[in-house]
């Protein structure tokens, strides 16, 4: 019997559930561990330790990208949005290609995009299958973490300014004209 466990037993309390908790979550480390020195893909305790404190990074600054988003609801300039989503200058030229992209090809193809296309998905039918064919992105490791940072907040943000403009090209282009001059006037 090992030391450790021979404290537990002699020192046992009414709060079992603490000492039930602490095997909880242990278990899942020994598990990983346990799978690891199966020959998994980390060669020591330490490389596997590493990988999993920035695996756990990146889901910390993705949940706090997403509380900053949540809570702004002003209409977002590419400064802003560099700033909110913590781009780096790589991934600031990939929202400029993007953007360059929706412009071109994306908006005049297709003026409304349909409902979920913001999920990432591998279908070969689904936008971010097909954004990543036509922007050449097929080598990329973290396409996944570049779709949600990047790419889809720019098409977004691209969408609601081209549809602003083309709004307002229309109203000014028919602004203080009545439907008696526009149609007495054509003929």
């Amino acid at each position: 019997m090992s030391r450790r466990n021979k404290h537990r037993r002699d020192n046992s309390s009414d709060d079992s559930s603490y000492n039930n908790n602490d095997d909880d979550d242990n278990s899942k480390y020994e598990e990983d561990e346990a799978e690891n020195a199966g020959g998994g893909k980390y060669r020591t305790e330490t490389d596997y330790l590493r990988a999993r404190c920035n695996e756990l990074e990146n889901v910390l600054k993705s949940m706090r990208t997403e509380i900053r988003i949540l809570k702004s609801h002003d209409r977002q300039t590419k400064r802003q949005m560099r700033i909110d989503y913590e781009w780096n200058g790589e991934e600031a030229n990939l929202s400029d290609k993007v953007s360059e992209w929706c412009k071109t090809f994306l908006f005049p193809r297709y003026k409304f995009l349909k409902d979920g296309w913001m999920k990432y998905s591998d279908a070969p039918e689904s936008l971010s299958s097909f954004a990543q064919r036509k922007l050449k992105m097929e080598e990329i490791d973290d396409f996944r973490g570049q779709w949600e940072r990047v790419i889809c907040p720019t098409i977004q943000m691209k969408y609601v300014t081209i549809r602003c403009n083309l709004n307002n090209e229309v109203r000014k282009a028919y602004k203080g004209k009545s439907w008696q001059n526009m149609f007495y006037n054509s003929s």
